[in-house]
């Protein structure tokens, strides 16, 4: 009863303190994150730079000030990942969808003036 009251307290100020620190799979994953030969979560160019959302977000620091996911600490939990492919929390994906709706339709050219004749065919 003592070991589940400590491990409470001590995880109301250490965020994921048994996963980070007792766990065995926790360690298996650091050993893991030190051997890997890829990066296999996915960042955009605007991660880090200006939007820092995923290292507020990310419970253990696992996310450094520019971007880079620290494998060494990584747990595997994919906080970061739902909010890479969030339409609504992802800055690089609200941007994008901001220059898309700012983009008045009328800009737009349209199949019938590019394949006029006497044009190349190369908008179908």
């Amino acid at each position: 009863m003592v070991y589940a009251v400590g491990l409470r307290v001590i995880g109301m100020f250490i965020n994921k303190f048994y996963c980070r620190y007792l766990c065995p799979l926790g360690a298996r994953l650091a050993i893991i994150g030190r051997l890997r030969l890829l990066s296999w979560l996915d960042r955009v160019e605007l991660c880090g730079t200006p939007c820092q959302h995923c290292k507020n977000a990310c419970g253990i620091n696992a996310i450094r000030k520019d971007g880079r996911i620290d494998y060494d600490e990584c747990i595997q939990c994919l906080e970061c990942v739902v909010i890479l492919n969030d339409e609504e929390q992802c800055v690089d994906k609200r941007l994008q969808n901001k220059k898309a709706s700012v983009r008045p339709k009328y800009w737009q050219p349209t199949l019938a003036i590019l394949n006029r004749p006497g044009r190349p065919e190369r908008y179908e």
